[in-house]
């Protein structure tokens, strides 16, 4: 049996995604990740408030943690990353 010869080209494309990643002293714990698009950054922040709040983050700096996609108190991390 003779096998014909295949050439497969593969066009890879980057994905551009928005991620929540949550690290705990320096180990990563969770990665989420979305569409980096209108409706992809909405639930991305949203869950990045979640979890931010839930390690003790204050609605009335949430604001400013968001803008700057970081929440690290101690040895915890939270942080919203754009990535493509």
């Amino acid at each position: 049996m003779k096998l014909n010869k295949i050439n497969i080209k593969v066009r890879a494309q980057a994905i551009n995604t928005v991620n929540v990643l949550e690290i705990v002293e320096e180990n990563p714990q969770q990665i989420i990740s979305f569409t980096d698009d209108k409706n992809g950054n909405k639930l991305a922040e949203e869950i990045f408030i979640k979890i931010a709040k839930e390690n003790g983050a204050t609605d009335e700096d949430m604001e400013s943690y968001v803008e700057d996609g970081s929440f690290s108190p101690g040895n915890y991390g939270v942080y919203l990353i754009h990535s493509s």
